[in-house]
């Protein structure tokens, strides 16, 4: 069932599966903008739903004071915010990854991403989930979020163990690198504390290093 919601007079379009608890929400509109509240319009938002944004461009993002898993695009996609984002503590957004392509070029993405305008106060926890088989190897980088303006990371990380003596290093990084210019949010995969060496030499044998 589709509900109009009204929000600063702009408006969405949510469908609801209430027993799950599951949210899908996409724009209507080009300027739409979307905070996550107790009460959406007639729809009620509670503790522990799942709420999955659909690709598209919204004019700013807030996740409110609720115990909520955000899941962006659509499996996988790029969400656009003309405006500022915020992940509070008590939320979650999963980033799923089912490969390399940014879809800048292809349209077609195969790992999740935000695209904002604004500055990025992320407070939670930012989880990753690998599909379709995907195992990142060692050195490859993926860029989550992109800011025109600052990015604060001060939440947690939620993340799948990689096998081959890999870890995840999660960062911001500032100015101009490979990414691109401006803040990013980027999730790096390193070789675990003590693996280093072990790495190193893999890495020489198969120069399998890649960027996403």
């Amino acid at each position: 069932m589709f509900r109009s919601l009204s929000i600063v007079s702009l408006s969405l379009i949510a469908a609801s599966n209430a027993s799950a608890g599951v949210w899908v929400v996409g724009q209507n509109g080009p300027n739409d903008f979307y905070t996550v509240t107790d009460a959406l319009g007639d729809i009620r938002v509670t503790d522990g739903d799942v709420l999955r944004i659909l690709t598209g461009t919204y004019g700013g993002f807030d996740t409110g004071d609720k115990a909520l898993t955000i899941e962006p695009g659509n499996s996988p996609g790029i969400v656009n915010i003309v405006g500022n984002m915020r992940v509070r503590p008590t939320s979650t957004v999963n980033f799923e990854l089912a490969g390399y392509d940014n879809g800048l070029i292809s349209g077609v993405p195969q790992f999740d991403q935000f695209i904002v305008t604004g500055n990025v106060s992320y407070e939670g926890t930012l989880g990753i989930r690998l599909t379709g088989g995907f195992s990142p190897v060692y050195g490859d980088s993926f860029k989550l979020i992109q800011a025109g303006g600052s990015i604060s990371f001060t939440g947690v990380t939620s993340l799948p163990a990689l096998a081959g003596g890999l870890s995840w290093d999660v960062q911001v990084v500032d100015g101009s690198d490979r990414f691109g210019t401006g803040a990013m949010l980027v999730a790096n995969v390193v070789p675990a504390p003590g693996a280093a060496a072990l790495i190193g030499l893999a890495g020489l044998a198969t120069s399998r290093r890649r960027r996403a």
